[in-house]
């Protein structure tokens, strides 16, 4: 009985993340769903404050408890998204 509950943990403990969650320079929520492959050059889709907007990657750091992407959205906007470290 044992080795099943902790085979079970181990399991839902190593399952991947289903979101990457953060916030943008105005302090909405911002999601990156599961399925963006998060690259500079490549095009993304998040959810900022329940819209979903497209945007083109232009640079990832990564800045200690967090990483900052910056984006260049559909209209030609610049964005800088801060994300919770995985």
């Amino acid at each position: 009985m044992n080795k099943y509950l902790l085979l079970l943990l181990a399991i839902t403990v190593s399952a991947p993340v289903l979101a990457w969650e953060g916030e943008d320079e105005d302090g909405n929520s911002v999601v990156i769903e599961k399925g963006n492959l998060v690259r500079s050059g490549r095009e993304i889709e998040y959810e900022r404050d329940g819209e979903t907007v497209t945007a083109t990657v232009n640079s990832i750091r990564s800045m200690g408890y967090y990483v900052e992407i910056e984006v260049t959205d559909e209209d030609g906007d610049e964005h800088t998204l801060e994300m919770e470290r995985r």
